[in-house]
């Protein structure tokens, strides 16, 4: 019998697995161009209301552009019958940014009630 907290060594060695480059087409730049302006429309549309605030939009909106666009890629590089048909790679890309928008867009709602609450106050 054997002690829980001393486990028998494992049988097969542990190896990261190999590296696989990450390929995309023209349309994915595309989506990355497009995303990217949806950003750059959304900061100069928070300027005009809080000036202070836009470059925070701009650096987390970047890192959500880009980790959506990179997640989108991975999964699609993963799972290569998934983009087949029109439109299905399109709404694999907005699949992954559904969660950061609805986390951000709620966090900069909050943000943006509570700079107007305390302007309207004062």
């Amino acid at each position: 019998m054997r002690d829980i907290y001393d486990p028998p060594p494992a049988t097969l060695a542990v190896a990261p697995p190999a590296r696989e480059p990450l390929r995309f087409r023209r349309g994915d730049l595309v989506w990355l161009a497009s995303l990217t302006m949806v950003l750059t429309i959304a900061a100069g549309w928070v300027s005009v209301i809080e000036p202070t605030i836009w470059p925070w939009v701009v650096g987390g909106g970047m890192v959500v552009v880009l980790e959506s666009w990179f997640s989108a890629l991975t999964y699609l590089h993963r799972h290569p019958g998934e983009s087949d048909g029109a439109g299905r790679r399109g709404m694999i890309f907005l699949a992954a940014l559904v969660p950061w928008v609805l986390e951000l867009g709620f966090a900069a709602a909050l943000i943006l009630a509570l700079f107007l609450a305390s302007d309207w106050s004062s």
